[in-house]
């Protein structure tokens, strides 16, 4: 079946809606399928890649969005992305296949849900002129913050998060400058770039040369829970840096297990890989595309 078909088929719609309900106990599988239905087509229709990808991966990814219960629907903190790569098959035959990728903010809500967290607070970029100092106390960590108001300067040093584990207890991230600059330097890498060209992701620097603001809060999310036990994911899904132990369905076609570069839409975090041609005059075995842009660390 094409993509299309997939998302129309009374079958699949069946499967989704009892999928959805017996995992979160609800009984508007229904109403959660025709939206999801609706983001998932919208997405397919601005892809002529993902036009293209099989049926069966636009299935698995269809169920794990029913399993994760999070929703396509394309904000500027989006939840999941719709990514596509190209799978060799043999000599000169290949087929692309569509997987999702869990953003940030998805993932956040994933470790809420799994009882990691209570809540997190809202990112908060440090400017230069800012007072904060880290620190450990009796073990935990502290810092002082008093921002400077107004503000004596746009140029961003770092950023921070607070975290608020089920216990009640209070952790803290903070990600500066130094920190920054070594993505940088990983993006450019990664990327193929040299001391002579950067090619690093361009949101490092699309905010008057410095980095983009909602790009560093989605960093900060990222690797705050870079400590973090595993959470649960999709089969057809992945994190951005975590390969975890995905929900099985019991399906006969092996997914693929490698760690490709991938992309992700417009509103976030965007990056380029500059991959060797492979079929369909893109990219080369398992290397992951989406509609628009990529990030150089498997998104965010």
């Amino acid at each position: 079946m094409t993509p299309y078909q997939v998302l129309e088929n009374e079958i699949v719609k069946e499967r989704f809606i009892t999928l959805y309900q017996k995992l979160h106990g609800s009984k508007s599988g229904d109403m959660f399928y025709e939206k999801e239905k609706y983001n998932f087509i919208r997405i397919i229709q601005a892809s002529n890649d993902l036009q293209q990808c099989t049926g069966f991966s636009i299935y698995g990814c269809f169920l794990d969005v029913a399993s994760m219960n999070l929703s396509l629907e394309q904000t500027s903190k989006s939840l999941l992305y719709v990514l596509f790569y190209n799978r060799k098959l043999g000599q000169n035959d290949w087929e692309k296949r569509a997987t999702l990728e869990v953003s940030p903010y998805g993932e956040l809500t994933l470790r809420i849900r799994a009882g990691q967290l209570k809540y997190a607070d809202h990112p908060v970029i440090l400017y230069k002129g800012d007072h904060f100092q880290p620190g450990i106390k009796d073990g935990v960590k502290t810092f002082e913050y008093i921002p400077k108001i107004p503000r004596q300067s746009k140029e961003i040093i770092g950023g921070f998060i607070g975290l608020v584990r089920p216990d009640g207890s209070r952790d803290y991230f903070w990600m500066l400058q130094e920190e920054i600059d070594r993505l940088r330097r990983y993006s450019n890498k990664k990327n193929r770039g040299n001391d002579q060209e950067d090619k690093s992701n361009p949101l490092y620097s699309s905010n008057y040369g410095q980095i983009d603001s909602g790009f560093l809060e989605a960093k900060i999310i990222k690797h705050a829970f870079s400590t973090f036990p595993k959470v649960k994911i999709g089969e057809f899904s992945k994190l951005s840096d975590d390969d975890p132990d995905p929900i099985n369905y019991g399906l006969d076609e092996t997914v693929h297990s490698q760690k490709p570069q991938i992309t992700t839409p417009a509103q976030e975090i965007p990056d380029e890989e500059n991959a060797d041609p492979g079929a369909f005059g893109g990219e080369s075995e398992d290397e992951e595309r989406s509609v628009v842009v990529q990030d150089e660390e498997d998104v965010f």
